[in-house]
């Protein structure tokens, strides 16, 4: 008879650890959410086999324990991260002084492919009326359902990764076509005014623009900007920037301060005093053949003059954003007629080679100084080569733009 009880003692069990098991993988498949997923498993160890101590960690970057049952022993996280340094199977831990882990019996260690997932610390049940406590009863069953829990969850945080990486790369490229819908395809190429422009951004999307627009009949605008700061956060304060600029220049015959103070007001609002913007910003009467001009912080521009002299545009104020008011802004005038001009963001300048040595300003001076009677699209590319042969193989340093203009 006692033959028949123990048999039907194991069946019965069996049953369970199966209905057990086919509710987790049923919770698991059916995708519930981890506090559900967390709950049950509690459920099965607490309520249906008795364990009255336990604590669940689970190891999502840092050591967290999202269950605990029956102990209010706390602070644990960082002893069970030095026990988890070194992959071990199931263990007894229980000692006689009773601290730290020493307080459990059973420690059920998770590992997959040597990365420490999960630990389960099981207490024992005080009953004298059993002869083997659940803790050793259900050993293997513990292994397996906190085994199955534990990588159920490390699917679920990569998977959720995996999703928030996509979303991230999608945001990058809408934002790169957004970018490049921002930088002008059709630059003047004949009569009085010629340019080109370069953009090479540091990552998919950076925060340096450059923009050429006719306001009348004999008037051009151009400028080039860079934002402080990289990726998305510059690109959107550049745009709206852009957006700002045209719209301010379109108005009509405002004074060239005036217009600078306007946008440092409009800079500072949107960026909160957290970025601010390098400006250079030209209003070219090809009528007269003179540019006034605005640099607010950025790389002065050089200009080629007719003699073949060659200038650094300085006159300006400080760059856009970093005060509510600017102190000063200065305007420049030049002559630009059978002029070049070059307009650079700090990309090309700051560029180091495997040395540690700057691609300078004296650099991009002697590429001017020869190439003072070449068109812009000539300019560009003798700099781009000079550029890329002095950077080798060393990754982008920033964002770079270039704008070259040449007046007849």
């Amino acid at each position: 008879m006692q033959r028949l009880e123990r048999l039907t003692e194991r069946l019965n069990l069996k049953e369970f650890q199966l209905r057990a098991l086919l509710d987790i993988t049923k919770a698991i498949n059916n995708n519930e959410p981890k506090e559900q997923l967390l709950k049950l498993y509690s459920d099965i160890i607490h309520n249906e086999l008795g364990v009255q101590r336990l604590k669940y960690f689970e190891n999502t970057d840092h050591w967290t324990c999202p269950i605990s049952l029956g102990d209010s022993l706390r602070d644990l996280e960082q002893e069970v991260a030095r026990y988890m340094q070194v992959p071990r199977d199931i263990e007894f831990i229980g000692s006689e002084n009773g601290i730290g882990l020493g307080r459990y019996d059973i420690a059920i260690p998770v590992f997959h492919r040597n990365k420490p997932l999960a630990l389960l610390l099981i207490g024992d049940v005080d009953n004298v009326d059993q002869r083997m406590s659940p803790t050793v009863k259900h050993l293997n069953f513990f292994q397996t359902i906190t085994n199955l829990i534990a990588v159920a969850l490390e699917n679920k945080r990569l998977s959720k990764r995996a999703l928030a990486q996509e979303r991230n790369r999608r945001e990058l490229e809408l934002a790169a076509e957004m970018q490049q819908m921002l930088v002008p395809k059709d630059l003047p190429g004949d009569g009085r005014f010629l340019a080109a422009g370069r953009y090479q951004p540091h990552h998919q999307v950076g925060g340096d623009y450059y923009d050429v627009f006719k306001t009348g009949t004999d008037q051009w605008v151009l400028c080039v900007a860079d934002v402080s700061g990289k990726g998305i956060a510059a690109a959107l304060l550049m745009s709206n920037f852009q957006a700002t600029l045209r719209a301010f220049m379109q108005r009509g015959t405002c004074q060239l301060d005036e217009l600078v103070r306007e946008l440092n007001s409009n800079v500072h609002e949107r960026a909160r005093g957290e970025r601010f913007i390098t400006l250079f910003l030209g209003r070219v009467d090809l009528a007269t053949g003179t540019m006034e001009y605005v640099n607010a912080g950025h790389n002065p521009p050089l200009l080629a003059a007719a003699g073949g002299e060659l200038n650094e545009l300085m006159d300006g104020s400080i760059a856009l954003g970093m005060l509510k008011e600017l102190p000063f802004v200065q305007v420049g005038r030049a002559n630009v007629r059978e002029g070049l001009l070059l307009c650079y963001t700090d990309g090309l300048v700051e560029q180091e080679n495997a040395q540690g040595e700057a691609f300078d300003v004296s650099s991009v001076r002697k590429v001017m100084e020869i190439l003072s009677g070449a068109v812009p699209e000539e300019v560009n590319e003798a700099l781009m080569a000079n550029f890329e042969s002095h950077r080798g193989s060393q990754p982008y340093l920033d964002d770079l733009a270039l704008l070259t203009c040449r007046f007849r």
